[in-house]
């Protein structure tokens, strides 16, 4: 059988069919010659049971339309295997219909790395090289604009271009929510909300953002309960999963679903630093072809603390304002721009509001923070508040001391005495994290 029987069966197959069941079941399929047969191989047996159900005849049909009569088409099998490549009828590639919605600019490449992430990145590129092995599920968290979604997509990108054949689903939980909901009242539910979840089961990677949107919604919780299960049982299927929070802090989520979800390995984003943040700065405005100062990146940086996604609007401001009004990128230019949103950042992060917070998380009183005391359990928070005030605010180490009764020496061997046990006291680390992502999310 010529190739081109089957790529004109696969045009007519796209045409009957949904996108999203085309995507599915049918381009996924490898084609053989077998003698006078078709042998199509499907990559588990899930697929090639609701291929052999929904579609075999249709296939046989059309086989038998676009052949050539001289050497008609004896049969159509299916089969679960590998295909021989030397052998194998290639797929054409899919339609601009049928892409993918991941986004293509979501890479390995273009995620910038740094002290705060540089190990949760080298955890995805684990997953994306060797899927579904020994990190499964891999779940990121996260504060919002921190890079969950880019990262889950690389994963997804680089698995789509080293193995093509793989099938990549991506679905915001949000989204899940939504259709299941549309499912739920749909006539005969239960058929409906089949049709809606049997996809999944024939991915080789599933990816679901932002999670926490399942909190509180117990039968879509408990779809994706019987989704994820089917899935980890079966060993082939990579699953990666983003949110806002660490599992155990998702309020509303099923125990069920917890446990699951840390029995791979969780990874955290974490705000970035001020080198990183500038570096984001700096390669974003490459990809626009702008070279931009470091100076000028600091600037921003320095100002800009919150996550990357508001840096990269300020940047945006920027290089538009000096498109616009044909004036080079200087210090003084950005802080004519970013004028307002450099207020709303001063304003946004205040020292009381930072005192509160350390206050109510190490369970001291406000007013602890400002006695003089060298008891540890009051030293180490207010040690903490003034390293994330000189971290999060644009104010002088004297004037942090002042909010604090202390002088700025007092307040400068603070912030150098947690950046020591930052790196080497995962407590301490993890309590600045916490801290920092509730102050600027």
């Amino acid at each position: 059988m010529e190739s081109e029987v089957w790529r004109k069966c696969l045009d007519q197959l796209e045409e009957e069919t949904s996108t999203r069941d085309f995507n599915q079941w049918i381009r996924p399929l490898q084609a053989f010659n077998d003698g006078s047969d078709l042998t199509l191989v499907a990559h588990n047996q899930y697929v090639c049971r609701t291929v052999t159900k929904k579609y075999l005849e249709r296939i046989r049909e059309l086989c038998n339309q676009f052949g050539d009569p001289g050497y008609p088409i004896r049969d159509v099998r299916l089969r679960v295997g590998d295909v021989d490549q030397r052998a194998a009828i290639p797929a054409r590639a899919p339609s601009a219909r049928n892409g993918s919605t991941l986004k293509v600019d979501f890479t390995f490449d273009r995620f910038v790395e740094g002290g705060s992430n540089s190990w949760v990145r080298n955890v995805a590129l684990e997953v994306a090289a060797s899927p579904a092995t020994k990190f499964n599920p891999f779940f990121i968290y996260g504060g919002v604009g921190l890079g969950k979604t880019h990262l889950m997509q690389a994963v997804g990108n680089y698995i789509k271009s080293h193995t093509p054949q793989n099938e990549v689903t991506y679905m915001h939980a949000q989204t899940f929510v939504s259709e299941m909901v549309k499912a739920l009242t749909k006539p005969n539910s239960s058929e409906q909300v089949r049709r809606f979840t049997e996809p999944f089961h024939a991915a080789d990677v599933l990816l679901v953002d932002d999670i926490q949107f399942f909190a509180a919604k117990d039968k879509c919780q408990e779809e994706f309960f019987h989704v994820f299960n089917a899935l980890i049982a079966m060993e082939r299927t990579q699953i990666v999963l983003s949110s806002d929070q660490y599992p155990s802090e998702i309020n509303g989520l099923d125990a069920r679903l917890r446990s699951r979800f840390v029995m791979g390995i969780t990874a955290e984003v974490k705000p970035p630093d001020l080198e990183t943040r500038a570096a984001i700065l700096v390669q974003k405005a490459a990809e626009q072809g702008v070279s931009l100062d470091l100076d000028v990146a600091l600037h921003i940086a320095q100002r800009v603390k919150s996550n990357v996604r508001e840096l990269e609007g300020a940047l945006r401001q920027v290089l538009l304002a000096a498109q616009f009004g044909g004036v080079r990128i200087s210090i003084e230019m950005v802080k004519e721009t970013l004028r307002d949103l450099f207020a709303i950042h001063r304003r946004a992060v205040s020292i009381d509001k930072i005192q509160k917070e350390v206050a109510d998380y190490y369970h001291i009183r406000l007013a602890d923070l400002h006695i003089p005391t060298r008891v540890h359990k009051i030293v180490r928070p207010r040690q903490m508040a003034m390293a994330l005030a000189h971290e999060l605010t644009d104010m002088p180490l004297q004037s942090i001391g002042q909010h604090f009764g202390k002088d700025h020496t007092t307040v400068l061997n603070a912030i150098r005495r947690i950046k020591e046990l930052r790196d080497t006291d995962t407590q301490i680390e993890e309590d600045y994290t916490r801290l920092a992502r509730a102050l600027t999310s």
